[in-house]
């Protein structure tokens, strides 16, 4: 009777090892070297940080070059989310210093009023007010048919953001 529960908990042991193991070398191989590949053939931003959990995938990317992240941005979610499958895939711009998002929140209220009101030609000439008034170094936003990207540079410190637009909240301005 010994020998069969030692076999029995040996047999059961190695069916788990197979099958977390199994399971362990799957999200490593057919997950995460895909989504790393795509991120290091990036030029305008490095990874920070990079999470797979069961039903979530989180990335953490420094913007290095905010002119051409917007097309690798795109690149980079249509390739995760292919190979994320199910899981929900969030990606983080960690370019947030303390001055630059007060910069940022400090005008959110008038960049929010033209997100909304879709006259997204008005963001440019805001951009530029920002960046006159602050004394910025570097200041810009980029648009493309689903984000708006803003840019905001001083010195070392740097803000990066990226604003879905979203048709589901149309406001038409009258008069």
């Amino acid at each position: 009777m010994q020998l069969k529960l030692s076999a029995i908990g040996l047999s059961l042991l190695a069916t788990l090892a197979l099958l977390f193991g199994g399971w362990f070398l799957y999200q490593k191989m057919e997950i995460e070297e895909p989504i790393r590949a795509e991120i290091g053939q990036m030029q305008s931003a490095t990874l920070g940080d990079f999470a797979v959990s069961k039903d979530k995938i989180q990335i953490d990317l420094k913007v290095t070059n905010p002119e051409t992240f917007p097309a690798e941005y795109r690149n980079l979610v249509a390739k995760t989310e292919k190979v994320a499958g199910s899981k929900q895939v969030t990606i983080v711009v960690t370019n947030q210093s303390e001055a630059m998002t007060d910069i940022w929140k400090s005008g959110q209220f008038v960049f929010t009023e033209a997100m909304d009101l879709h006259q997204y030609s008005r963001i440019p000439a805001l951009i530029e007010e920002w960046k006159q008034t602050n004394k910025l170094d570097a200041a810009s936003a980029l648009m493309d048919d689903a984000n708006i990207y803003v840019y905001l540079k001083k010195g070392a410190e740097d803000f990066y953001t990226i604003i879905p637009r979203s048709e589901t909240k149309e406001v038409t301005a009258r008069g």
